[in-house]
């Protein structure tokens, strides 16, 4: 299968759908992340990258390492200072209720805490493809809650009305992605607030001093993957073709050129809300 587009859990074979979910459980995630269906693709690569870097993604130096990078990444929207329109003003003039604001506010504090440890997932996954690191890891994360209890939406592309597909090829052509990234898919349901969203993190994008910020983040991330072990994962498979390695590499080094910008953006994004973070699971 091309490595050009998201796969569903209905499009998958049944193994490849527990593979889906023991993603989930092992980052505690209420979602499966865009990138693990676009690798599914290539079944092959997806199975033996995730046989090698579950017990990574389950260990305590993985879990310190994912909230190393959330904590650097919120310091730097502090330090930055900035925010995006009023959110609850946004909200309530696409008829959301008060009541259901704090719910709002709480998945963008999912994706907040999510996008910092699938940023350091992906330099697994090039570490993987570039030979491999020697590491160590322990066992002992506590068990997940959120992935059990509560299951996140994400609709595919191929829902999106013409007006949301108009913002989408829009985030695609300012952001030289192929995929429109989950955090704005969310929002498929509500498409003014997307806009309005859509918009002023656009105006964001162009600020150079979040430029740096972004830069930044990317660079530390590249640090606290090392002492981690990955494995030379072209050895791990021979029969994976030159042309689908080449495809799985473009893949990934999409994702993790991207995430730090949307990292930084999550987070300004939450601080955008006026809602206490306590009052939110995840924000």
């Amino acid at each position: 299968m091309p490595l050009n587009r998201i796969y569903e859990a209905h499009e998958v074979s049944p193994d490849l759908r527990r593979t889906y979910e023991d993603i989930r459980a092992s980052f505690d995630l209420p979602f499966v992340p865009s990138i693990c269906k676009v690798l599914a693709g290539c079944p092959e690569y997806l199975r033996l990258t995730w046989r090698d870097l579950r017990p990574v993604a389950s260990s305590r130096e993985f879990l310190t390492s994912g909230t190393a990078m959330e904590e650097f990444v919120r310091s730097q929207a502090i330090t930055g200072a900035w925010r995006l329109g009023d959110q609850e003003r946004l909200l309530a003039n696409q008829k959301i209720s008060t009541a259901d604001m704090p719910v709002l506010a709480g998945v963008v504090g999912i994706f907040a805490r999510t996008l910092p440890r699938m940023l350091l997932f992906m330099r697994l996954l090039q570490r993987g493809y570039s030979g491999g690191q020697p590491g160590r890891v322990s066992g002992g994360k506590e068990s997940p809650a959120l992935s059990r209890l509560i299951t996140l939406h994400i609709p595919s592309e191929t829902d999106a009305g013409l007006r949301t597909w108009m913002i989408y090829n829009d985030i695609r052509r300012t952001a030289g992605s192929s995929h429109v990234m989950d955090m704005f898919r969310v929002l498929t349901p509500f498409p003014g607030y997307l806009a309005a969203v859509w918009q002023d993190s656009k105006k964001l994008m162009g600020d150079g001093a979040f430029g740096r910020a972004r830069d930044e983040i990317a660079r530390r991330s590249i640090g606290l993957t090392s002492g981690l072990p990955v494995r030379d994962h072209r050895e791990l498979s021979k029969s994976i073709s030159p042309r689908t390695w080449r495809e799985v590499e473009d893949a990934v080094d999409e994702y993790a050129r991207h995430l730090p910008l949307y990292c930084l953006l999550a987070w300004v994004w939450r601080r955008s809300f006026s809602i206490p973070s306590g009052r939110v699971r995840a924000a």
